[in-house]
């Protein structure tokens, strides 16, 4: 069974942008390299919204790239940067990702969410906006090398 992990975050203001993107790229650094981690991309969405999608041989390499230094330093500012912040995971057969639809609806109905300090009326009802934008996003390629996203 593959572990997949879905995190969406929306950075509340304009002004925790730059630390916020600094931070991010040195998660994605440390992501691509950590073993069991299969491929995964991320979205741009409206109104400064943060989407990660990734793959991963088994629960707990995904916990070992969250409790990397660089991805748990950035998770400690989360809560001052961000009003919205929520996660969802589970097992699957499939060896890809679902379109961002499908996995915006398993947020809906699965996701759990993340302390963040001012939370928005979107957090606090778990009511997020679809998303909107696809086209703003990458793709990391993983350590598979039967079907890397």
């Amino acid at each position: 069974m593959i572990f997949v992990s879905v995190t969406r975050l929306r950075v509340k203001s304009m002004f925790y942008l730059v630390p916020f993107f600094l931070a991010n790229e040195a998660s994605v650094k440390r992501l691509i390299r950590t073993p069991g981690f299969l491929g995964g991309r991320e979205l741009i969405d409206k109104h400064l919204t943060f989407w990660t999608a990734t793959l991963w041989e088994t629960e707990r390499n995904m916990r070992e790239f969250r409790n990397s230094s660089a991805h748990r330093e950035a998770m400690q500012k989360l809560p001052s940067w961000c009003d919205e912040a929520s996660y969802v995971h589970w097992q699957q057969e499939e060896r890809s990702l679902a379109p961002w639809p499908e996995l915006y609806a398993r947020m809906q109905s699965d996701g759990k969410l993340t302390k963040v300090r001012q939370p928005s009326p979107q957090q606090l009802s778990r009511a997020y906006p679809p998303i909107q934008w696809t086209r703003l996003g990458r793709t990391f390629k993983g350590n598979d090398p039967v079907n890397s996203q």
